[in-house]
């Protein structure tokens, strides 16, 4: 690794990353490949990545997620090996952003990919119809449910698994939602928030389905006026919930009997990375109770190890009566959305429960290898593990990396932004969010925030080495278990070098 400044006291709890071409067994697999096509060492393609990437516009419709200037050659952990593609300078790329939401174990981890290669070496089919009975896919759903037991009897929830992503996790709630309410012709309002991603991303593409006349009952709202989307609840200096948020709080209570669904996300990362208030998510539930309104936690960005928990609903202790989630599921290994939901809302009427509800096996070993990683192995398990696997590993696997992991690599994130602040505390506002998801807030020269300011540092910090996301008027880190307290320390680095840039362009203040 680069530029290594003094350890911070103290060592990550999790064992260090390694690729699994480095174990004996696996590097027997890839010499049977040596200078066949299936050595990993040969090129895959002629051109260079100039070329690719000046084909941009021709392969991708939106700018937004064409690839940028810099080529990925090799990745491991929180590195990221390339060059920048016009240049080809090299670069080491430290990632601080988990590929912005999923490889919550880093990339390349080695267990994941353990468990898919032996899966891809067996006899088992690879994909399956989910008419068709698989030990993987109920293991793999039972895994998931127990973790809200402490909720209810076991059986209080069931769970829908699907290849598919977020957002449509996220519809597939509403429209659970929605059904349940079917007896209840007054229940058609909807109630997001401003600042969540799905909230207006998903609402906005149902609200514009069909539902006219001929397409009667295909929409999930009659019009955009059926969704309320209220101010983002906040609290004031003190602590206390905002004028605004117990608005919100009063609105529902009286006009409960005409809404279906809540939805919310309890970490709103594009707000700025905002934690809502957790006094505001025990009101809201009490609410929804005695309203018999379905609460919808949307947990894309939240689940599965950022808060500590594979489950937001486990951090708070207020418990939805549906969750959505994908991504962080596999950590990069695979496309797996779920949704998972009290049984009194488990039904899915036609055509929206036909959404691929194939399942991509190779998704569902990666999210029983990353159940393993986040939460131990089962005993039973951990007297089978191979003798060949690195002690580290091992030991990772019989505890959980939400158990040993999770504290240390929190603590480094708060260590780096308190540091962060206090080098440069015109240009840095409060930290926002918790856990492993928190964002930085860019202030203008008059000390207000700036999503100008949060869309440079971000591209800048990319020239710089390190991989952050904007969001709102922040940006926002979120890395992953495998953060080491060496890689803060060249985070800090790199970053001060981002922040001074930064620094001087808000003193030459915006291109005319």
């Amino acid at each position: 690794m680069p530029e290594a400044s003094s350890s911070r006291p103290g060592a990550a709890a999790a064992s260090a990353p390694f690729h699994l071409s480095d174990l004996d067994p696996a590097r027997m697999v890839l010499d049977g490949f040596a200078d066949s096509c299936l050595d990993p060492r040969r090129p895959v393609t002629s051109l260079s990545p100039g070329e690719h990437l000046a084909s941009n516009p021709a392969l991708f419709t939106s700018g937004g997620s064409w690839p940028r200037d810099v080529w990925a050659d090799t990745a491991l952990g929180v590195w990221i090996d390339g060059s920048m593609a016009e240049t080809k300078t090299p670069l080491d790329l430290l990632d601080l952003c988990s590929m912005t939401c999923n490889t919550v174990l880093g990339i390349n981890d080695p267990w994941v990919k353990l468990k898919q290669t032996a899966f891809l070496l067996s006899s088992h089919p690879h994909y399956l119809p989910a008419r068709i009975g698989s030990g993987l896919y109920y293991r793999t759903a039972r895994r998931i449910l127990r973790c809200l037991d402490r909720f209810g009897e076991p059986g209080d929830f069931v769970i829908n698994l699907r290849q598919c992503n977020g957002s449509d996790a996220v519809e597939l709630a509403l429209h659970a939602a929605w059904k349940a309410a079917a007896d209840s012709p007054a229940r058609r309002r909807l109630a997001t928030f401003d600042g969540s991603y799905h909230g207006e991303s998903v609402v906005g593409s149902l609200v514009m389905q069909d539902h006219s006349a001929e397409g009667s009952g295909r929409a999930l709202l009659d019009h955009v006026d059926n969704a309320t989307s209220f101010p983002s609840p906040t609290c004031d200096e003190a602590g206390y919930l905002t004028p605004q948020a117990l608005a919100t709080l009063a609105t529902l209570e009286r006009d409960g009997d005409s809404y279906f669904a809540v939805l919310i996300e309890p970490v709103q990362w594009r707000n700025s990375v905002h934690a809502i208030p957790l006094e505001f998510l025990r009101k809201l539930r009490d609410i929804c109770t005695r309203k018999s309104i379905c609460l919808i936690f949307d947990e894309v960005q939240n689940a599965f190890g950022y808060a500590g928990t594979i489950f937001f609903a486990q951090h708070c202790g207020v418990c939805p009566d549906i969750i959505a989630t994908g991504k962080a599921l596999t950590s990069g290994h695979g496309a797996l959305g779920i949704v998972v939901a009290k049984k009194e809302f488990s039904a899915i009427e036609t055509p929206f429960g036909g959404k691929t509800n194939s399942g991509d096996m190779l998704s569902f070993v990666a999210v029983d290898a990353v159940m393993d990683r986040l939460l131990g192995i089962d005993p039973d398990e951990a007297e089978t593990l191979p003798a060949w696997l690195p002690p580290g590993l091992a030991a990772d696997l019989r505890t959980g990396l939400l158990t040993t992991a999770y504290p240390v690599v929190a603590g480094l994130l708060d260590g780096l932004v308190t540091d962060l602040q206090r080098r440069f505390p015109s240009l840095l506002g409060p930290a926002t969010g918790l856990g492993l998801l928190r964002g930085l807030t860019m202030l203008d020269a008059d000390g207000r925030p700036s999503g100008r300011l949060a869309g440079q540092a971000a591209k800048i910090c990319m020239r710089h080495g390190v991989y952050v996301r904007r969001a709102g008027t922040a940006v926002y880190l979120k890395p992953s278990l495998a953060l080491r307290p060496a890689d803060v320390d060249t985070a800090l680095i790199r970053l001060s070098r981002t922040f001074d840039e930064l620094c001087r362009l808000r003193e030459e203040g915006p291109p005319s």
